[in-house]
């Protein structure tokens, strides 16, 4: 065959989607500190690892999580699409004191693992369990998958993510590395008061009682969920340390995020799930490209973009199909210095006692919409970041505009199954005892 020939067959190849050679397929670590505030991450003070880590990374200022709690949001950061997308938006799809159905997610969609897992690379992922347990599908696509450890933290996940990463030989990896450490104030506390004390807290948030906490109890469980971001931080550091040396992890693309963040008394309440402002929504997003020098991204991005943006960091050749459904876009505009104009749209349908939307624009905009009484709130990020003034009855006409555009997309979303009805307190108290909350 002559070169002309060579060439175009070469070319026909990458049309239509052939795997991407060897030597230009990256492997990929994924690490999610669950619950951490993106204004706790890369600090000096609260996380000096990520800081350091922060440095040679790209680091997005502005990163938006689809879901204030894990399970809906770690589901579309690996499918792509928004929650209502998904439809599980809550552990349960059908409700009710006889039958308690464990909500899926759905067959017709591929996962980020699955994505890889198609094109050669082997997949491991060492998880807290709980809210990313295999029971509602987030084993698809890894060859390893580890959720025995109910709400476990990254001492328990990150050591077998080490060894098993040792173990890859030449085929590339996706690793995904998870744990809860700073997750609910009240976890590993000897104290059984302090831990009543915040359980109370938490509780109410979550029924919608008023809460009345002073400066030095705010400090307190702020100083605490520090305490845990710190721990965490540290023990990222550890692992981190050994990976960088291994010579064999030299061409990884290492990606650290939060699933969502935390309530610290800012809106009257504590804990997450319930609310759609930023201290639950803002989120850390750090990429580390080897070859790359990084930098700050101040542009709005959405953990939906992770998925299309690390297959392609990855050279993953993603199926007409799996394009499709694809929610979300790749970022690699943004490392490259290029403009991308990204709305953000979240939700909550938290233990059934919340229903909000947030529609978040990419000029600084952001509409709460309470979905039980049609309700809104909006605020101007640029001039309000801390979301402490509601702009709605001053802004009619914008406060109009932003509702349209945030019903339509929930219209237009391909809904999966929905939550049939509200538990009784009794199935309340029954789900908190087996600890599925």
């Amino acid at each position: 065959m002559n070169r002309a020939g060579l060439a175009i067959l070469l070319a026909f190849a990458a049309m239509s989607g052939a795997r991407a050679a060897p030597s230009a397929r990256r492997s990929v670590l994924l690490v999610d500190f669950d619950t951490l505030r993106a204004d706790r991450a890369g600090e000096p003070s609260a996380t000096p690892r990520l800081d350091e880590f922060a440095r040679g990374a790209y680091r997005f200022t502005n990163a938006v999580s689809q879901a204030p709690w894990t399970l809906p949001s770690t589901l579309s950061l690996f499918t792509s699409v928004h929650p209502q997308s998904h439809g599980v938006v809550n552990k349960f799809e059908v409700f009710t004191e006889d039958r308690r159905a464990l909500a899926k997610l759905p067959a017709r969609l591929r996962t980020l693992a699955e994505a890889f897992k198609s094109e050669g690379w082997d997949t491991g992922g060492f998880t807290g369990g709980a809210g990313v347990g295999r029971e509602f599908g987030f084993a698809r696509g890894f060859d390893v998958y580890e959720d025995s450890a109910p709400f476990g933290g990254f001492d328990q996940s990150l050591p077998p993510a080490l060894e098993w990463i040792k173990r890859r030989s030449n085929a590339p990896y996706f690793a995904f590395a998870h744990g809860y450490d700073v997750h609910g104030q009240f976890r590993g506390l000897t104290d059984e008061a302090r831990k009543k004390a915040f359980l109370e807290l938490r509780d109410k948030t979550i029924s919608g009682e008023p809460i009345s906490a002073s400066t030095a109890e705010v400090r307190v469980w702020a100083g605490r969920y520090d305490e845990q971001a710190r721990a965490a931080d540290a023990a990222f550091g550890a692992f981190l340390k050994e990976f960088d040396a291994d010579p064999r992890n030299a061409r990884t693309v290492v990606v650290v995020l939060s699933d969502h963040g935390e309530q610290l008394y800012e809106h009257g309440g504590f804990d997450h799930g319930t609310t759609l402002y930023d201290e639950v929504l803002r989120v850390p997003l750090l990429i580390r490209i080897p070859g790359r020098r990084g930098g700050v991204i101040p542009a709005q991005v959405r953990l939906i973009d992770v998925m299309p943006t690390l297959l392609e960091l990855a050279g993953v050749a993603v199926s007409t199909q799996a394009r499709a459904q694809l929610e979300g876009v790749s970022l690699a505009p943004l490392l490259d210095g290029k403009p991308l104009s990204l709305d953000a749209y979240s939700e909550t349908d938290f233990l059934l006692r919340a229903s909000k939307r947030s529609l978040r624009t990419s000029e600084g905009w952001k509409l709460i919409l309470d979905m039980q009484n049609l309700s809104g709130e909006l605020f101007d990020l640029r001039a309000d970041p801390g979301e402490k003034t509601d702009l709605s009855e001053r802004e009619p006409a914008r406060t109009l505009d932003l509702t349209q555009r945030l019903l339509r997309h929930a219209r237009e979303a391909r809904s999966g199954p929905r939550p049939e009805n509200e538990p009784s307190p009794g199935v309340m108290r029954d789900l908190r005892e087996k600890g599925y909350w």
